[in-house]
This record gives structure tokens, sequence and C-alpha cells, in this order.
């Protein structure tokens, strides 16, 4: 017996001695060769792709789309400060006036790639993400490749062709972009498979870990793969071939059950903060749907699996699901197979039905993206029904050799027949363009005519596998040129960075204080303070303090529901929120209130001589008296913050009211600066003469109401319009009630002594029992410390951080730590621990180190009953020549034993000597 397992051992050596192609099968390229092509073809494809596109570095375009360009290059941006910096990832002040780092790095960036920007100079930041979406979408490749590798137990090069045809799909044409989503791609047939393993074969530690990376990566995309799991555990174990008895079943349901909690709990350190920033945000409003609507036919999402459809990313909840053409021949194909089990074939197509179902009818729609409709980019989950339609569609292609002449004859008259009344009842009305149509027709029968050629083996195989080589590769090539990859100049997008660079940081090297800055004009995007690493107000984020919002809404900001923006500042939101310098692309009116500090090709930046510190103390009763007006008039809210904050009333002055002109000319009565509040709810734009220079104040109906004309003089000639009634109230700063009221709040402001991201002391005098009011967005993880005692926080206008302050001198610290980050740590760290400990005692007691006799006779039941054939790779089980037997008539489709992976450490004796 020794030497057999010697000789075991030396043959388990050579099978794991890696090599690229698979000498036993011919002339045809097998083995790990078909992981490399599945890699290549869709890099020299989307490399291509950049080519034609003038994508940098062969043009002057970049791959920057959606929230690609006003999100994630700037997060990427301030997440490359971050690590090269050496400051905290729990909080960034360059974001939103202030937010959890580490929740929008767990809805952003935790893809443990992204830690390799900083190898790189950040500049090159928008070329890294375009190159790591080439690299991922490679990855995703090789991952379905490899799944199909082990599902089916082959390595055929064909395998590389299904890999492409889901890393170039039709939701990667259209999302491609969204960078954060690709590592669930590339996980999902990693999940899959373990979770093959885990019902057919007790192994869980795949499905584990894959599960568990999956949520930590991006928590959003894999509350869909997590339902797509527990869809396809149920057709797994209503499919289970192996021995059936309630007591199996209920093993692997616990099983399933364990390692799904252990999946979540290895995610938890980022998952239980984000929970609670959902919390805060616009997203946590959930309202269920009371009716249930269809949003268009079932026949018309088929029709979305057509060449060259146009990707959708808009609200009519159309999904993209292209998978490439083919698949209305194998699937077809598949139903007919009854090679393949009933329940596994019927449990499959239960499985698209709910995935149809739910791109289909609105409650399905609202419950599969986390009980919330979609902001646009409808149908998230896409990707996992591509996935299931390849799997079924390969399925199908291994067993063409099997398959009749009459079964391929139906095959392409259903396929022709769907496009017959696809063609009759979708492109009469320009719905989609014909062409698609008769495209998608001559591909389906060039894969016809390649299977027929197949089953024949007239032709040598290896020109039949060319062919299809080049028909797929062209096929997907096609689609992907017309529908993916939009691109925006680069050269438009870097046109500043260097300027506004070099003015920002002559302003950190000479002034240390805590300070924030924000773009006057020339802005790019709501997250340019995260672009070019300053401390700022705006944000465009899915975690936004929704409290913030709405209180930007009634100052008189742009905002929406996920986002908050500088525009319709005044210099006393200015002043109160610590905006001490402004950028600006163009020269701006000087004043005593505003000063000219440096400027740089074409960006300047301005300081606003009276700007308070981050926290200054306002009357207890602050909140009961100051009264938010309307959202269309955000000086009047002004206006009565500055009197119950200091008891000086009009700032602002009205000067002038216009309710229903389209055209007005304002003669300014006396110097000063000078705003405009418009009330019409169907103004958008607004343009402004003022001496003659014009300048068009757009987006008025995302929130934004204010429009800063700036320091004005009483011989100025000033011309408002627009294309509608404006509703057009003009008001004037007073600048001595400003100043007045800014002295009353300085002399109460927190004096502070050093400040960091997480970290902000300082020292106060109050003359009587008062609010500290700061300007931070209200957030749990702050923790204030008054004199050494930690004392209650608490949220003004459900917006902004509060203490209560006594009388007398402070000493006030501000600490901060994510809500929940501790615990989070705790929960992970336990469930590493956990399942490190399970996969010893599991491998150490296989091996006979660990004596289970002395345990309950329940648990050892359990044990036993859990050891089957399909131990982990690591453990030896003698094995007879029956039992191989047998696993070769249960195992479809059927092997060669050897090639098995999972035997590659089994002894294995004849039992017939």
């Amino acid at each position: 017996m020794s030497k057999k397992i010697k000789s075991a051992k030396a043959d388990t050596k050579k099978r794991f001695h890696f090599s690229l192609l698979d000498d036993e099968n011919g002339s045809i390229p097998s083995g790990n060769i078909t992981f490399v092509m599945a890699f290549l073809i869709p890099v020299i494809i989307l490399a291509a792709l950049y080519y034609v596109r003038d994508i940098f570095p062969f043009g002057s375009n970049c791959y920057l789309r959606s929230d690609m360009y006003h999100q994630y290059a700037p997060f990427f941006s301030e997440f490359w400060h971050k690590i090269r910096s050496g400051e905290s990832l729990t909080y960034s002040w360059d974001i939103g006036m202030g937010t959890n780092f580490t929740s929008l790095f767990a809805y952003y960036l935790a893809s443990p790639a992204n830690w390799l920007i900083a190898l790189f100079p950040q500049r090159s930041m928008i070329e890294i993400m375009n190159a790591m979406i080439i690299v991922k979408l490679a990855a995703a490749s090789v991952s379905f490749a490899y799944y199909i590798a082990k599902h089916f137990h082959t390595k055929s090069c064909s395998i590389a062709l299904f890999g492409t045809f889901y890393a170039l799909s039709g939701f990667v044409a259209a999302y491609s972009w969204n960078i954060m989503w690709l590592d669930c791609v590339i996980l999902v047939p990693l999940i899959m498979l373990g979770l093959e393993r885990l019902v057919n074969e007790n192994k869980c530690l795949l499905y584990c870990i894959s599960l568990g990376l999956c949520i930590f990566t991006n928590y959003y995309i894999a509350i869909m793969v997590c339902m797509a799991v527990v869809l396809y555990f149920i057709v797994l174990m209503v499919s289970y071939n192996g021995t059936r008895h309630p007591r199996i079943y209920l093993k692997k349901f616990i099983h399933w059950c364990v390692y799904s909690l252990l999946a979540g709990g290895l995610s938890a350190c980022l998952l239980l903060p984000e929970l609670y920033t959902f919390s805060l945000s616009a997203s946590s409003d959930v309202s269920f749907p009371k009716t249930l609507s269809v949003y268009f036919s079932m026949l018309e999402m088929l029709t979305r699996q057509l060449i060259n459809i146009p990707v959708h990313l808009g609200l009519d909840h159309y999904p993209n699901i292209y998978c490439g053409v083919f698949i209305f021949l194998l699937i077809p194909l598949y139903a007919m197979n009854k090679k393949i089990q009933p329940r596994e074939r019927i449990g499959k197509f239960c499985i698209l039905l709910v995935f149809l179902l739910a791109f289909n009818i609105n409650i399905f729609n609202f419950i599969w993206h986390g009980f919330h409709y979609p902001n646009s980019l409808p149908c998230r989950q896409s990707f996992i029904y591509v996935f299931f339609v390849l799997t079924m569609a390969f399925e199908a292609f291994y067993y063409l050799k099997e398959t009749t002449d009459k079964q391929l004859a139906a095959a392409v008259w259903i396929a022709v027949g769907l496009l017959f009344v696809i063609e009759q009842m979708f492109t009469t009305d320009s719905t989609y363009d014909a062409k698609s149509v008769y495209i998608s027709g001559a591909f389906i029968l060039a894969y016809a005519l390649l299977i027929q050629l197949h089953r024949r083996t007239s032709f040598k195989i290896p020109v039949i596998l060319f062919a299809a080589f080049a028909v797929s590769i062209i096929e997907c090539t096609m689609n992907m040129e017309s529908t993916g990859l939009g691109t925006t100049n680069r050269t438009a997008y870097l046109l500043d960075y260097d300027a506004v660079k070099t003015v920002t940081d002559t302003i950190a090297a000479s002034d240390s204080t805590f300070y924030r800055m924000d773009k006057i004009t020339g802005a790019r995007s709501k997250n340019d303070g995260a672009w070019h690493n300053y401390h700022s107000l705006a944000t465009f984020s899915s975690t936004s303090n929704a409290g913030i919002s709405d209180l930007f809404g009634y100052l008189g900001f742009e905002h929406s529901t996920n986002a908050y923006g500088y525009e319709g500042a005044t210099m006393v939101t200015n002043s109160l929120f610590s905006v001490k310098y402004v950028i600006s692309n163009q020269h701006l009116a000087e004043s005593r209130l505003l000063q000219y500090v440096t400027g740089s090709d074409g960006e300047f930046i301005y300081k606003n001589n009276y700007t308070l510190p981050l926290g200054y103390l306002v009357p207890a009763n602050f909140e009961d008296e100051w009264t938010t007006s309307s959202m269309y008039n955000g000086i009047e809210s002004q206006n009565s913050l500055i009197k119950a904050a200091t008891g000086i009333a009009n700032v602002f002055t009205l000067t002038y009211e216009y309710t229903s002109e389209t055209d007005v000319n304002i003669e300014p009565i006396k110097n000063g600066h000078m705003y405009l509040a418009v009330s019409g709810t169907n103004v958008d734009s607004v343009g402004v003469k003022v001496n003659g220079s014009v300048n068009n104040y757009s987006g008025l109906k995302n929130g934004n109401h204010l429009i800063d004309i700036g320091y004005v003089t009483t011989a100025d000639s000033i011309e408002v319009y627009g294309d509608t009634p404006m509703g057009l109230s003009v008001y004037t700063l007073e600048e001595e009630r400003f100043i007045n009221a800014y002295n009353i709040l300085n002399n109460g402001g927190l004096n502070i002594t050093s400040h960091s991201d997480t970290k902000i002391k300082g020292t106060v005098t109050a003359q009587s029992d008062s609010t500290m009011l700061f300007s931070i967005p209200y957030d749990g993880g702050w923790s204030v410390y008054i004199d050494g005692k930690k004392v209650n926080t608490y949220a003004v206008k459900d917006a902004l951080l509060a203490v209560s302050v006594s009388a007398g001198e402070h000493t006030i610290v501000l600490k901060y730590m994510p809500v929940n980050l501790i615990k989070g740590c705790i929960i992970t760290l336990l469930c590493i621990i956990i399942l490190v400990a399970v996969h010893l005692f599991g491998k150490y007691r296989v091996n006979g180190k660990i004596d289970t006799t002395k345990l309950p006779p329940l648990l050892q039941e359990y044990l036993s009953e859990t050891d089957t054939l399909f131990m982990h790779r690591k453990t030896k089980v003698i094995m007879t020549q029956s039992d191989i037997n047998q696993i070769k008539q249960d195992t479809a489709p059927p092997v060669d034993i050897d090639t098995l992976d999972d035997f590659e450490n089994m002894d294995i004796t004849d039992d017939t000597k």
C-alpha cells in the first residue's frame, strides 16, 4: 500500500506542474492555454476599440462616462491622496463639508485592486482606471471560463469564447465604466461554482470566501448576487443526485446558512458602518410600491438580446442582456437535450423566468434593487442573468455531437421565427433598427452552419474551430463597438488640473488653519474637492447626507436627492461654513469682503475676509428661532438664520421684485454684493448681462434658485432675462450688518489649536449657556469632549452637529470614529478565526489527527454523514474501483476520471484483487 501512496503522490506532483497545452487532445488547443486565451481575447478586443475610439494613449479621448466622470475619478483621486499622504481612511473633509470616508470607501472603492493606484502618478488616474477596466473584464472572462472548466470538467479552448461573451455582454457594454461593479462580475462564476461544491461535495470554502469578497467589494450589487444564490441553491437542492434523505438535505441547508452568514461576517468591517451611513442618506426612505405594473412585453425583453441593440441607461427599465446571438440556437437545444436532467433544466429555466419577471414587473424590480427603484441604470442584476444563460448555452454546446438533425432544425426555425416576429413588431415603429434583426439573423445562420459542420466533421476540426472563433470575435467586437465605450475629451477634463493644483498648494503652504474652499466658477463636477484634494462643500454621492441636502435647499444652494453643490452660495453662507477661499476661472470684482490672493494659468483664488471658524456659539434656543423659508428663496432663510444666531435682522435687503417679467433691467441703488432669487418653477436657465458681459446660469430646476451677481456699483448696467416668467427678487447684502453679525459669532468662535482628519481641538469662552454649532454634517461617529468629559451631540435641522455649552472657558475636543466600525472589525475577525478553525478541524479530523469519538453521538453522526467521496483537495481517501465506476455513472457529462482535480490526492485500489 505504501508504494501505491508514493505513486499517487508522484502523480499528484505531475498534475500540479503547470503546462499550457494538454497533449492528449490532439490538434485542438486544450488545457491551461484556454485561460490565457480567455484573458487575451477581451484584452485585444478592448485595446482595438480604445484605438478606434481615440482613447489615450491612442488619441486625445478617455473612457469617462456618467458617474465615472462625476464620482469615480474624483473618489479614486481622493483615495490615492489618502494612501500617499498617510491621511485617515475614516473621514474626509474634501467631500460634502466632511464625510464618512469608510462608508464611501465601502460603496465606491472597496475593490482590493484599487490599492494599486498608489503606484502610479495621481494625474494619470483616468488612464489607470481605463486600464483597470480592461484587466477586470479580462479577469471576468477567465473567471467564467474557469467555472465552465470545473463544472463540465473540460479545458477545451472553446470555453474561452463563452468567457469573452460573458466579459463583453450587453451589461458590460452599458456599465463597464461602472468600475466598482466589475469585481462582482468577476466573482459571480466563482460564487456559483462554490455553491455547487457546497451542495454536491460538501466543500464550503470557495463559496464562503468568494461571496464574502463580493459583499466586501460592493455590498449593493452583492444584494442581487445573494438573491440569485438563493434561487440557484433551491435548484441545486432539487436536482441533487446524491443520497436523498431528509437529514442530508437538512445538513446541506445548515452548511449553506452557516457559510452564508460567515460570508456576510467577513465583510462586516465595511457593511456595518455603511448601514449606519445609509440611514442618514436619502436612500433610507423606503416606500414599497402599492400597485403592480408591467413595463413592457416579454418578447420585447428578448429583443434586447440581439446584436447592436443600443444599451439603455435611462428610466425605461430596459435590461442590457445581449450575450451572443448563438443563444437563440443553443437555448432551444438545451431545452430539447434529454441528457440533461429534467429537474435541472426546469430549475434553470425557472431562474431565467424569475429574472425576466424582475426586469419587467415593478415590485420585483423594486425588491431586486435593494428595495429601491434604480435612479436610471436599470436592471443592474442583468449580468447574473447573462451568467445563467451562457452556462445553459455551453451545456447545449457541450452535447452538440449528440444533437439530432431534427433538434438542430427545430432550433433554427425557432430562432428564425422569433426574428421574424421581432422584425414585424418592433422595427415598424422605429423601436429598434431593422439592421439589428438582419445582422443577428446572419450570425445565427453562420453559427447553425458551423454546428452542422462540427456534427458532420466533414471538415477538419481546426478549420471549424478557427471559423467559430472568427465569427464569435467579430460579433462580439461589433456589438461592443456599436453600444459601448462612450468617451470624453481627456484634454478638456484635465484642462485646469495643473493650475488648480498650483493655486491650492500655494494656499496650503501659507495657511495652516482649518478652512474650506470651492469653485465659484469653472466647476467640473460636485466632487472637484476630491479630484483636486481641497476641503469643499459640494458632493455628489450615494452616501451623501440627506439632512445637509435639505438644509442646502432651504439656504438656496443647488441640491438633489444624493447631491448638493456650491452654486447658490453667498458671502453669508461662505462665512457660516468656513469657506475662506473661492476658486474662479475668471476675475472677480474685489471688495472689502472679497480679496484677490493668487492665480496661475487662468485659475484665481480669492479670500473671503470674514470667515467663521469650524464651530461657533449661538443662543440655546437658536434652532427654535430659526425658520427656514421656501426652497425658492434661500435669502430669507439666511436672514432668519443670522437673526436667530445674532439678533441682527435683514443682512440682505430686498431692493427689487419682479413677479411675472421675463426680461428686466436693474439699476443698483447702492454699491454692494447683489443676489437674485428666482422663484419661477419652470425656469431652468437665466441670462445675466452686466455692462455688456453675459453669463448664463443653468440648472435652476436642480434646486439652485440663487444667483450671485457679485459686487456691483450704482454705475453698473444689469439686464436679467429668461424664457419664462422668472419670479425674480433682487437682494443686496448689507455689509455693515453682515460684519456686525460676523463679529458676534466670531467672538464665540472655536479657537482651533490643532486639527486633523479625525480630531479637532480648540478653546471657547461662552458668556452664557449656549449651543456650539459646528459646520460639520451630523454623524454619530463624532464624539465631543468638553473639558475632558464626553457630552451628548445632536443635529440642528437634522443636518449640523451641535452640543450644549455652559457659561465659562472650555477646552473642546472632537474625535471621529465611524459608527459600527470597531464592532464590524471584531465580527470580521471572529468570522476569519471561525472559518480557519473549521477548515483546520476538518483537515485534521480526516487525517486522523483529531479524535472525534469523544464528541456527543449526534455530532459524531453529523460529521460522519458529511464525509462524502468528494473531500477537500488535501485529504487522502482510499477508493475502490467500484466507487470510481459509480462516480463515472453519476457525473454528467461523462469524463475521464483522471481529469477530475478532486481526485488528485486519492489513492485508488482495485476491489477485484
